[in-house]
């Protein structure tokens, strides 16, 4: 990190990824060319997870490369009279793979639904019977972790 005034430790960058409201993840096809897109990560210690459906683009990518990045943004406010911004962001390194272990992908799909709809976990088991077969769970096993922040204004 260059700015290494606004480096933050691995517990804060952490904090970051359980509080960002979204993440974006990051790939590269064998061309090298890359490809990013939008998830709703939530984590398990040193393991983030991640789910989508059965076919698609990360997949494919995925497959033949599993070496990814996931940056997440947790706060952002444009100090105008300044020209700057204040925030707090992390970015995470890793090996993704797809999981395969039934009892793990329904311990995931917990994690997920806990931090976004943790309200309603009354209705997950329900939820699970209608449409785990459909998701896919993706597990990051996270090889760097780092966080940033500015408080500006």
């Amino acid at each position: 990190m260059i700015n290494k005034e606004l480096e933050r430790d691995e517990a804060f960058a952490w904090e970051v990824l359980d509080t960002a409201p979204y993440a974006v993840l990051a790939m590269a096809n064998g061309k090298g060319e890359p490809y990013c897109v939008p998830m709703s990560p939530a984590r398990d210690g040193r393991k983030v997870y991640l789910h989508c459906a059965r076919v698609g683009e990360k997949l494919s990518l995925l497959k033949h490369n599993p070496k990814v990045a996931l940056t997440v943004v947790s706060y952002y406010k444009a100090v105008s009279a300044e020209y700057t911004m204040s925030y707090a962001s992390a970015v995470l390194r890793g090996q993704a793979s797809i999981v395969e272990d039934d009892a793990e992908r329904i311990r995931a799909l917990r994690c997920i639904s806990e931090k976004y709809s943790g309200a309603d976990m009354d209705k997950f088991d329900a939820m699970v019977e209608k449409y785990a077969k459909a998701a896919h769970v993706i597990r990051i096993d996270v090889e760097q972790i780092t966080g940033k922040e500015a408080r500006n204004g």
